[in-house]
């Protein structure tokens, strides 16, 4: 596992003016996500998983906005971000991440459908992770 420190120094974040009010809105934003999420997943899996992800996803650069940290520019901004969740949030959960991450991909770029144990799984991700950086 990584630390912030070598996430700083491979380039990958850098560190920003905090930001208390992006912070909150873009955690709003989680917990919509979340509930839309909850709400269409037996009619929409593929959709609600695509929420969850996202929902998982906004709440990790909530508290990315409030401890002053951004991605810098360029490609794989999604697998840093759960990399980031890793290393200063919970290992378990930016693990959780990058897995749903990579899920996501196939439904996006390839013939994939959710079983509902994975719905239910990501949405699970995406509650504790609205409930850690919301605590």
């Amino acid at each position: 596992m990584a630390t912030l420190e070598e996430l700083l120094g491979a380039g990958l974040v850098e560190l920003v003016e905090r930001d208390p009010e992006i912070a909150a809105t873009r955690l709003e934003e989680a917990r919509r996500h979340l509930r839309s999420a909850e709400t269409i997943a037996e009619e929409d899996p593929n959709g609600a998983y695509q929420l969850a992800y996202d929902g998982a996803r906004k709440a990790v650069t909530a508290h990315m906005a409030g401890a002053g940290v951004r991605i810098r520019r360029g490609e794989g901004a999604h697998v840093i971000t759960a990399q980031y969740a890793e290393v200063a949030i919970s290992e378990g959960l930016g693990r959780r991440l990058d897995r749903m991450r990579r899920r996501r991909n196939r439904s996006e770029y390839a013939s994939a459908h959710f079983e509902h144990r994975e719905i239910a799984d990501a949405i699970e991700v995406a509650r504790e992770l609205v409930a850690e950086v919301g605590a």
